[in-house]
């Protein structure tokens, strides 16, 4: 543990950022309270000690923090916008229950970057089967949206996919019944 970490861990328990943080390995975790949903979510913080060696730990928890301020309107359109892509992504292909995606999305996490944001969904009724993960730019902005498919009997499989075109052509394929191997790897960069 280095002390870059533990003043980290420091600085999230003295603004109450997480009750009881916890460190592992190069990142702090713990339970936080997220006022836009009005409930406790998971958050990781990572201060990427390799490419960031000399951060200023208050740099990151300020990063923290304005992503915690987030208003419970501007969660809502940012939801909108989230759930707006996977629609169109998605087109008219059947889902498990027909309900409004941007009422389905429950967030499970949120990770802390230097330079990003990583949020987790489930979606339970629409994809049952599946975390949806999208990444913020510095702004909030939607930069990245990764759809990860979990199989019980496997594990999980992670899939990334570079914009909303490259998951819409995987999920019609998949909807084709277009075999695995046919259906570009959209890891393979």
């Amino acid at each position: 543990m280095t002390a870059a970490l533990r003043a980290l861990s420091e600085q999230l328990a003295s603004r109450r950022l997480i009750a009881s943080p916890q460190i592992e390995d190069d990142f702090v975790y713990g339970l936080t309270r997220f006022e836009a949903i009005d409930a406790e979510v998971m958050l990781n913080v990572d201060p990427e000690p390799a490419e960031y060696p000399d951060l200023d730990p208050s740099d990151l928890v300020a990063r923290v923090e304005e992503v915690l301020d987030i208003s419970a309107l501007d969660w809502r359109e940012l939801l909108g916008r989230i759930a707006g892509e996977i629609e169109e992504a998605v087109g008219p292909e059947p889902v498990d229950e027909g309900t409004d995606l941007r009422d389905d999305l429950t967030l499970a996490s949120i990770v802390v970057l230097v330079e990003a944001v990583l949020l987790s969904f489930d979606a339970p009724r629409q994809f049952p089967t599946s975390i949806i993960r999208v990444q913020l730019d510095d702004d909030l902005g939607i930069e990245d949206l990764e759809v990860e498919s979990i199989d019980d009997a496997d594990g999980t499989e992670t899939l990334t996919f570079e914009n909303v075109d490259a998951l819409l052509k995987h999920l019609t394929a998949a909807a084709d019944g277009t075999p695995d191997a046919e259906v570009p790897d959209p890891s393979a960069r």
